[in-house]
């Protein structure tokens, strides 16, 4: 039966830490970011019923078996298999038969700043989409990348603080295994054979049209009319579908466009504003560091 969509949690991603908490690396929070390596997966009563969580989760079994509930699917994930969960999707627990497991959690926030570098992300993360199963058998040989990959990315938590380069180090093994699972996605991601909802394809429409306008238009009234519906209900739907408002989205990306900008041109701040159709270099400025904590020209040196 289908919960009612007032009964299920949102967790987040500190809330699924309840045994084993993990604290804060450096400027990263603890509600970003989480990994475990070769970690026994214990039943909690409170996982056992239908939630969500504003984090997505990848989990690499490497002994026993993991089923689990997923947008009222139920999955059976054994050894060398992944189960790969986004925010939105409905979940619970169904039982962890002497699972052994390997996994990674984070949120939007943390991927955001990690993939700053990735020009094609789109492509590489789509894998995590709803158009996708989320549970991948893989070859052993494939696992075993993973596998070290995972601990690669622990280990660098640990060193985060003593290298000089240790947050930009964490980052780089996080890409790696992002570009890592986007090729294993191509062998092993198998499409579901229902049709996108009415909602889904709306989502993706209007993904579609900011990859194409981003630069120019940011106004969500704008994109509603586009698309032949109203604001609230292209804000409502997207919130549903993405765990994310249209606003925020928008956001992102034009944030996403300004630091590709920033990175790979010697335009001066004013001609990135410009460039992006701000009114001026001041409120590209104040949108900017609203958004990232520090300014254009704080970003560039970083960079």
């Amino acid at each position: 039966m289908k919960p009612k969509e007032n009964s299920v949690p949102v967790y987040k991603l500190t809330d699924l830490m309840i045994d084993d908490p993990q604290p804060e690396l450096y400027d990263i929070k603890s509600d970003d970011f989480n990994i475990k390596v070769n970690t026994p997966l214990v039943e909690l009563e409170i996982f056992k019923k239908y939630f969500r969580t504003d984090c997505f989760i990848i989990f690499l079994v490497l002994e026993g078996e993991l089923r689990i509930d997923i947008n009222l699917e139920e999955y059976s994930a054994k050894k060398n298999s992944i189960i790969i969960v986004s925010p939105n999707d409905l979940k619970r627990s169904v039982s962890t038969k002497d699972a052994l497991v390997s996994s990674i959690a984070f949120n939007a926030n943390f991927m955001t700043k990690a993939t700053d570098t990735i020009k094609n992300i789109s492509e590489v993360f789509s894998y995590l989409t709803y158009q996708s199963l989320p549970l991948w058998t893989l070859e052993p040989k494939d696992a075993n990348i993973l596998k070290k990959l995972l601990e690669q990315i622990s280990y660098r938590t640990v060193d985060i603080k003593e290298h000089p380069f240790g947050k930009e180090l964490l980052y780089t093994h996080f890409n790696i295994l992002l570009y890592e699972l986007g090729g294993f996605a191509k062998k092993y991601s198998i499409f579901k054979s229902t049709n996108l909802s009415r909602k889904e394809t709306l989502v993706m429409n209007f993904v579609a049209l900011l990859q194409q306008k981003v630069k120019f238009q940011r106004n969500v009234r704008a994109y509603a009319s586009e698309l032949n519906i109203t604001p609230k209900y292209l804000t409502e739907t997207v919130k549903e579908i993405a765990g994310k408002s249209a606003g925020e989205i928008i956001d992102d990306f034009v944030i996403q466009e300004a630091k590709i900008i920033l990175s790979d041109s010697n335009l001066s701040i004013s001609e990135v504003a410009e460039e992006l159709h701000f009114s001026d270099q001041s409120f590209f400025g104040k949108f900017f560091k609203r958004h990232t904590g520090i300014s254009p020209k704080e970003y560039r040196k970083l960079d």
